[in-house]
């Protein structure tokens, strides 16, 4: 009998060579890539169970033996800083133009992420990116509920052709380090905008606080319910609907041409957004309209560009410019009630001088509204910052009022995003990096976490301990970017956001930890959007604070610090350390407050006296405590030092 040809085949194929395992290296180790100098390197990968992988790299040859499951790691012997493009092989695999010089990993959430072309000059600066000893990796987003071997990811020498879409901030503190230690410098960029730092913990430390883990036990089921949950939400949402008389009607035959920009909208109601339905009259839901005229400069005529509409939740939207639909949102799971939506409006629409936006808005009850800012529509206007919030408002139809159970019983869509659960950034995007040889790390992040600002202390003090834990390279450098001015300025001194506790919080964690410092930037900020465009200076002072602390550098890395507060009659005397040159910009120091037993804050008169601030208030006649820059936004920050660097946030008393 004839053996048949494809086992006839196989018969003449050795036996190891059925059962072989392919060498391979994680992403991190790959041409242009950096080591870490100064340091035993790990060098790792997977290759068949139990096989012998040789190392080499600048004349080192080391061996490792991959385990049952296949996988090995070598370390090299600590390496000088070099600039020589040289190969690192490891077996049959060869890695080339790998520089030694200092790695840093870059994290955090939006405006780590924020791009060199979006930052300030982006365009110059990108065309002047010409550091070829600067090597760059982005961490592709990856969440995930366990924790992944490796990333996706490659190196490239910084060039305008490979730096626009990298991070600014990680970008601008790599390029002032290597302009003063003249070295070469690897950036490892790992962040993703709008996430909290539960998601950046491993989830067996957050398993340690209480707290932490009920809400990591409860958002990992809800992701894991999330795609049978929502292949059931339509319809469990029409049954809601029609059961209470809340189903979106078509467009009556009145409103049809309510989005034309040549109607005469006179007499609508004129209404300020944001707002809810009910601040504007309404007692129930139903279909409301709102429109809004914009002027655009000539520049802009036939140039597309997308219209942001954000927190129109639990609710359906159209949009329309110049009279022509632009999108809606869509009625199907997850994207129902989607929070925050983004039109393309198409060049042929967009015209100089008068525009006109249109929005529909279906809603079941009063309750909701629309959350939009006028400079939040990402409109190209010509001065930036110029659209107000003033809207014209109309009532299409109205729906029944919904009784407090119907509510209740209403459907809610498992919209969780996977990027904000508890560990799975972590899990995605920090993991697979351990252990690669770095120097420190880099963090911008706090938004997210700034109405849970109470519990953000122990949780980042937490994620910092636990990745250097996991990393096994000792208590490695970790630099805080503190959170700049944000919003509204302040105007009451006793109205505080969770922005300035969450500032504090970070100051805390910047002094109680070891090797932990932090660059401040409380003047940096943009008041018309979260995501300002200097992160230069961002850069920079994360750089300043990395080149004293860490590189032992005669360079002063901090604005004016909080020390200590005597009461001298009706006045307190505020000193601080780092001090020198202590002065105010352009008049009295702005943004301090007393208060007296009563709690009650007040600005205060402020002047400086060589290395200290006098505060006073004739309505505090015998003051007890000071605040400087406490708020969200405390526009006018003028406190600096010698270095140029601005006075820290502080406050003296311990009210929530």
């Amino acid at each position: 009998m004839k053996i048949p040809t494809l086992l006839a085949s196989l018969l003449l194929v050795p036996f190891a060579a059925l059962h072989a395992v392919e060498l391979k290296l994680p992403a991190l180790f790959a041409d242009h890539m950096v080591l870490q100098r100064d340091a035993a390197v790990p060098v790792w990968g997977w290759a068949e169970a139990g096989a012998d992988v040789v190392v080499e790299f600048a004349g080192q040859k080391k061996t490792a033996k991959a385990d049952a499951t296949g996988k090995w790691m070598a370390k090299l012997d600590p390496l000088s800083a070099s600039g020589e493009p040289r190969e690192l092989k490891a077996g049959s695999l060869v890695v080339r133009d790998v520089l030694v010089g200092d790695v840093w990993l870059c994290s955090g959430q939006s405006n780590m992420g924020m791009s060199v072309r979006d930052s300030v000059d982006g365009g110059k600066e990108v065309a002047d990116a010409n550091y070829p000893t600067i090597r760059l990796f982005s961490v592709a987003q990856n969440p995930l509920l366990e924790p992944a071997s490796d990333v996706k990811g490659q190196w490239s020498a910084c060039s305008p052709q490979t730096v626009a879409a990298f991070s600014g901030t990680a970008y601008f503190f790599g390029r002032e380090l290597q302009r003063d230690l003249q070295i070469p410098i690897g950036l490892l960029h790992s962040s993703v905008g709008g996430t909290p730092a539960e998601a950046w913990t491993r989830l067996e430390a957050l398993k340690t606080l209480p707290a932490l883990a009920g809400r990591a036990d409860t958002e990992i089921r809800q992701i894991q319910a999330q795609g049978e949950e929502n292949s059931t939400f339509t319809a469990r949402r029409d049954r809601w609907e029609a059961e209470n008389g809340v189903r979106p009607p078509a467009v009556s035959e009145a409103a049809r041409g309510w989005a034309d920009p040549a109607l005469d909208s006179s007499d609508w109601q004129r209404v300020t957004l944001p707002g809810r339905w009910a601040q504007f009259g309404a007692k129930s839901g139903g279909a409301f309209w709102v429109r809004k005229e914009v002027t655009l400069p000539e520049g802009a005529a036939g140039r597309p560009f997308p219209l942001a509409l954000n927190w129109v939740s639990e609710q359906y939207d159209t949009a329309f410019f110049n009279g022509a639909e632009i999108g809606k949102a869509s009625d199907q799971a997850p994207g129902f009630y989607n929070v925050q939506r983004s039109y393309k409006v198409p060049g042929e629409l967009v015209k100089a001088g008068r525009n006109v936006i249109a929005v529909r808005i279906v809603s079941a009850t009063q309750h909701a509204g629309m959350w939009q800012w006028g400079n939040a529509l990402g409109l190209p206007v010509a001065v930036r910052g110029s659209v107000d919030d003033q809207w014209v408002m109309k009532t299409e139809s109205t729906f029944p009022s919904l009784r407090p159970e119907a509510l209740l019983s209403r459907p809610k869509v498992n919209n969780l995003p996977f990027r904000n659960v508890s560990a799975a950034l972590y899990n995605g995007m920090i993991a697979p990096l351990i252990p690669f040889g770095i120097k420190g790390a880099i963090w911008y992040q706090g938004e997210s976490n700034s109405s849970r600002h109470s519990e953000y202390r122990e949780l980042l003090s937490l994620m910092i301990r636990d990745w250097r834990a996991q990393w096994g390279q000792g208590e490695f450098p970790f630099i805080l970017q503190q959170l700049v001015n944000n919003g509204a300025p302040a105007k009451d001194p006793n109205r505080v956001g969770g922005w300035a506790f969450l500032r504090e919080a970070q100051m805390q964690v910047a002094e109680a930890l070891p090797n932990a410092g932090l660059a401040i930037g409380i003047e940096l900020g943009d008041p018309l959007t979260i995501h300002p465009a200097n992160k230069q200076d961002v850069g920079r002072r994360l750089a300043l604070v990395a080149l004293e602390k860490v590189y032992a550098k005669s360079v002063e890395s901090s604005g004016p610090r909080f020390d200590a507060m005597k009461v001298e009659g009706g006045a307190i005397r505020v000193r601080f350390t780092h001090a020198k040159g202590l002065a105010a910009k352009d008049g009295a120091p702005r943004n301090f407050a007393v208060a007296g037993a009563d709690k009650k804050f007040v600005w205060a008169e402020a002047k400086v006296e060589g290395d200290a601030v006098v505060v006073s208030s004739p309505e505090v006649p015998q003051p007890l405590a000071v605040r400087y820059a406490w708020a969200d936004n405390p526009s006018g920050c003028n406190l600096f030092n010698a270095s140029g660097l601005p006075a820290a946030p502080f406050r003296t008393d311990d009210r929530p």
